[in-house]
This record gives structure tokens, sequence and C-alpha cells, in this order.
């Protein structure tokens, strides 16, 4: 069966209009559908699966490209990225079909992730079902040729995230829905080949803002699949892709470090391209920064009012100034949520979170505090590009 591209683009766009962009909950006009043009594209018909019993549903997918299959993760596993036990089956008789019969729950959400070709690659979120929209369009409007995840038949509805990706949510208690996935976020098949040119993403220090910063930086070849790259680090991980984008890049959490550089060292980063942006990365110390000034440990209590939109129960990541992060849960006093340091630490460095992940929403970092102190988490308006909300310093009353 074929369908107009834009005419199948509009349909797509009204069927999300139940959902808005960031979780909006319906839109004010669907446009009406264009005049058809002269390219078209096949849809793929759906397969003939049995309705599930009653307390299951049946989520179906239709992928040109999943080599080695793929998984479900979602609200049913608390989204472990490394949990494949939720695997999808190939549909008989249906090419390129897979299926995959769950427990029904009414808060349902979960996003299919396929497995990449290459067994030494980690299973990751870069692999999910692809984006709906353009996330730089204020109107979210689908892009034409780029409503990447559709639903073609059952009940299902999308809720947005992280500039465009899609969870599946809304399902059917005793029922099938068919999704056409007509692209991943990121290419499962891992190609063998080096990168020819490669983007270091940290938060290296930024001349012109005054301040560490998150931002792509193009690395200079310095050999066959050999990047480099100086810069004021800022002592947090690393994302490496091949054209300076979110999408699709590979995170290394903990690189190599030569020499032990800490926050405000000089580093050079050597990103060593083994399958396009799988391989080694190392920071070598090049320069010792002007340390922080910092006094004896001191033990820290901050609170924080969340913003209304916020419904989930906070939770926070934290970690002291020099040592790693860990979920922490908070105690609540009054319409505060607060948040006091086990033991003494050099300083406080703290994240809010609206639940006890990172899909929900999150702040933007709050670091090196020493003083007990009050804080008022923004608004959806008042956070960055990246959807981080603000935290402001408030008096404690």
């Amino acid at each position: 069966m074929k369908f107009n591209k834009l005419f199948f683009a509009a349909m797509a766009f009204a069927a999300l209009a139940m959902v808005g962009c960031k979780d909006k909950k319906e839109s004010e006009t669907t446009p009406p559908a264009p005049n058809p043009g002269p390219d078209t594209e096949e849809v793929p018909e759906t397969p003939n699966i049995n309705a599930p019993a009653a307390g299951k549903t049946t989520i179906a997918f239709y992928a040109e490209v999943c080599p080695k299959g793929a998984y479900l993760v979602g609200n049913m596993n608390d989204y472990n990225i490394g949990d494949d036990a939720l695997s999808f089956e190939a549909v008989a008789n249906a090419k390129n079909w897979y299926q995959l019969t769950i427990d029904y729950r009414e808060d349902m959400e979960a996003k299919v992730i396929a497995r990449p070709s290459d067994p030494d690659v980690a299973l990751a979120w870069d692999y999910q079902w692809g984006k709906n929209y353009d996330p730089d369009d204020a109107n979210c409007q689908l892009k034409e040729g780029e409503a990447n995840t559709v639903k073609l038949k059952g009940d299902g509805e999308w809720k947005f995230e992280n500039g465009g990706e899609v969870k599946l949510i809304s399902v059917k208690d005793g029922g099938v829905v068919y999704i056409w996935v007509k692209n991943w976020n990121k290419s499962p098949i891992i190609e063998a080949k080096k990168l020819e040119t490669a983007w270091i993403k940290s938060d290296f220090f930024d001349d012109e803002a005054g301040d560490y910063k998150w931002g792509w930086h193009e690395m200079k070849k310095v050999g066959d699949g050999v990047f480099e790259f100086e810069g004021v680090w800022g002592g947090s991980g690393c994302n490496i892709n091949e054209v300076g984008e979110d999408a699709g890049a590979s995170w290394y959490p903990s690189p190599e470090l030569v020499g032990s550089p800490v926050k405000g060292d000089k580093v050079k980063a050597t990103f060593a391209s083994e399958k396009m942006a799988i391989g080694s990365l190392k920071l070598e110390l090049l320069e010792k920064g002007t340390p922080e000034p910092q006094g004896d440990p001191v033990t820290v209590t901050v609170k924080a009012k969340m913003p209304a939109d916020w419904t989930n129960t906070p939770t926070a990541w934290v970690w002291p100034t020099g040592g790693d992060g860990v979920a922490a849960t908070l105690t609540k006093e009054g319409d505060w949520w607060v948040y006091t340091t086990p033991e003494p630490v050099p300083a406080l460095n703290i994240i809010w979170r609206n639940g006890d992940d990172w899909s929900n929403g999150q702040t933007q970092n709050l670091e090196g505090v020493r003083e007990n102190g009050c804080y008022q988490i923004g608004t959806a308006e008042e956070a960055d590009k990246d959807g981080k909300r603000s935290v402001t310093s408030v008096d404690c009353k």
C-alpha cells in the first residue's frame, strides 16, 4: 500500500496532536492535509496479531534495520538501559515485524531499543527509536520526512522529551498497538571503519562565557583515526561524535587520566577511533590550573522548592568535590525538600531531579556549595536550551 509522503505526515501530526511538544496536552489546531504530490513511500502492512488476554498488552513494530533484534525499556524495568530481558520476537510470516507482550499497566511509559550489530558495543540509549519533531521549531510541527516513529494502528499515544524523543504511553488493556520505526536515533549497524572527523563535548572552560560550559569542540586529526583537543577541563565525562551533534554521540564517563588532571587543569584530550565513535579516550595533564579555594570539610544542608509541574517525588544526584556521584533521597519539611551531606565534604555539588531518573526533568548543576542554603527550582519557561531547570538562591522562609 502506498501513501503520499506529505499526506501521511499530516495524518501523523494529527495523531500526535493529542500530546503536544514536551507533554503539551493538545494542539490548538490541526492543519488540513496538503494536496497530494508526486512523491510516495511504501507504508508497511500490519500483520494480524491476536489480541492478548486481559491484563496484558502487545507492542508490535516494523523496522527495516534491526540487525540483532530489539528490547523494551521503560518504567516497568526502571529505565535500565542494560536490561534487555523484555526482548521482541519476530512475527511469523511478516518480514521486519517484531512483537512483545507484557503486563498491562495504566501508567506505562516505554521505548524500543535496538541492539547494536557489534557485540563489543554496549547497549545504549543512542539506539532508541527515532525522534518525531524538529526540536528547533517552537510550534513542534512534524518535519517532512522525519516523523520517524509512527503509530499505524491500535491504541497508544506519544510523550515527548529530550528534544523530540518519544515514549509510548496510554496503551490498551488487552490491546495491540502497531508502530513503524522508520529510523533509529542512531543506526545500530556499527561500521568497522575509523572516523574521518571527530568532535568532543564536555564542560570545558569557555573564555567568552567566563565559566565552564557544555559544548561541542572540533578535534584536530593527528593520525589514522586519532584526534586531539586542548582545553581547560571541567571534570566531567565526554561525548564523542563525528558531526558535533548530540544525537548518536558515544559517552565516555570515565576517560583514562594521565597525570591526574582535575577540574581547572589544562588537558589534551586524545581520541583513538576503532569503529566510528567507539574507541579510547584519554585526558593528559598539560598544565595545572589555579586551585579553587577550599577550607576544612563541612556538613552542608540545602533546601529546595520544586516547580508545580514536577509531580514526581523529587530526588537528587550529589557528589562532593573530588568524589563520585550518587543518587540521594530527600526529606520533606513543609514546602521544602531537604538534603544534608552524611559527612563533612570539601564542597557539595548537586542536581535535583523530577523523580528517580533523568527522563522526567532535572536542574542545572549547583556546584561548590559550602554553606547551608535554600533554593527555588525554575519553571519550564526558565529552563536552558537543554531543558535543565534554573536554580535560584532564595530566603529560607
